[in-house]
């Protein structure tokens, strides 16, 4: 039976204390599932209800569902074994020392900041990131940022001659059948995010870099709803075995830290959260947006919850302290 009463009650909490205008979550459990929808979808200009079927604008958990699963079919597939230089791919970027799995573990140590980034067209943003210089930072610190996921977007561009969105479609959402999982949704299926620019974003990504980069951006852009990614996360858990065109050995590699002693822990592309008993490691990652996935593989559980915690005006550091909160006591509802 699922009983995450406390954890329920936190991300209710945002709603009543008026934290995120709305919210769609589910806890796994096995093969049950309980999702609830509660609260509204926009507050502002005007408000509107929210529906269980909503789609959600995804931001950085695109990372992970398109550019890295990408990666890991090629992987599965013996075409890539991600010791691979950069440079192999994108010679323009300098530096030889940075390898794939610096990118997918976020140790690359490859400088973030681009002065006056958002008034840059599509070939100015892509040269400028790719000219980043790498700091020493680099297998010195675990610092995420979306520059490594652009530029492996880049990667796989080289290697199917196709933007990774593009590839992502095709390789990864088409082939397990998610009709609400795209990177260009119907625009009123969708839960708006900011107030911006005296227009409300809606079924458009609210990351600018998306916007310009287009089919070319590896970090973010990709829509989804609840159900879709109920499918998903099964597939990750192991639950249904087959919905992820990959193989479950490679899924496995993912509940496991690949950052060396001393940095902070992190899987490909997944940051780690580790039972508070066991210390086994589960996988999370979050989107800008207020979006998160948790899986727990051992025991087959996890949580997903989407919010728009960025309606209407983008500023919201309250939920970033609840979402911890919601996590550590699911990590802990999860042990009983």
């Amino acid at each position: 039976m699922i009983d995450y009463s406390t954890t329920q009650s936190l991300i209710e909490s945002m709603v009543t204390e008026r934290i995120v205008p709305g919210v769609n979550y589910a806890f796994i459990k096995n093969k049950q599932v309980f999702t609830s929808t509660i609260g509204f979808a926009s507050t502002y200009p005007k408000v509107t209800q929210l529906s269980p079927f909503a789609q959600y604008d995804l931001a950085s958990l695109t990372k992970v569902l398109i550019t890295e699963n990408i990666l890991l079919k090629l992987y599965q597939n013996g075409k890539l074994n991600f010791t691979e230089p950069l440079t192999d791919f994108i010679p323009e970027f300098k530096d030889p020392r940075v390898r794939l799995f610096h990118l997918l573990t976020h140790t690359s140590g490859i400088r973030g900041w681009i002065d006056h980034r958002d008034q840059l067209n599509h070939d100015e943003l892509l040269n400028a990131i790719i000219h980043l210089p790498v700091t020493n930072e680099f297998e010195h610190k675990m610092r995420y940022a979306d520059t490594n996921f652009i530029l492996l977007g880049l990667v796989v561009k080289k290697i199917y001659g196709r933007p990774v969105q593009d590839v992502g479609m095709s390789e990864i959402i088409a082939p397990m059948d998610l009709p609400d999982t795209t990177f260009s949704p119907v625009k009123n299926n969708c839960v708006p995010t900011v107030w911006l620019n005296d227009q409300l974003l809606q079924g458009v990504p609210h990351d600018p870099k998306a916007r310009q980069l287009g089919s070319d951006c590896g970090s973010a852009g990709l829509f989804s709803s609840m159900l879709d990614l109920i499918k998903i996360c099964q597939g990750y858990l192991g639950i249904e075995r087959d919905v992820l065109p990959l193989n479950q050995e490679v899924i496995a590699q993912l509940f496991d830290n690949k950052n060396p002693a001393g940095l902070q822990p992190r899987s490909w592309g997944w940051d780690l959260r580790f039972d508070p008993e066991l210390h086994y490691p589960l996988i999370l990652h979050t989107g800008f947006t207020g979006v998160l996935l948790l899986l727990d593989r051992v025991r087959k559980s996890g949580l997903i919850l989407l919010t728009n915690r960025i309606h209407p005006t983008g500023h919201n550091q309250i939920f970033l302290t609840m979402r911890e909160k919601i996590i550590q006591s699911f990590l802990k509802e999860n042990d009983q």
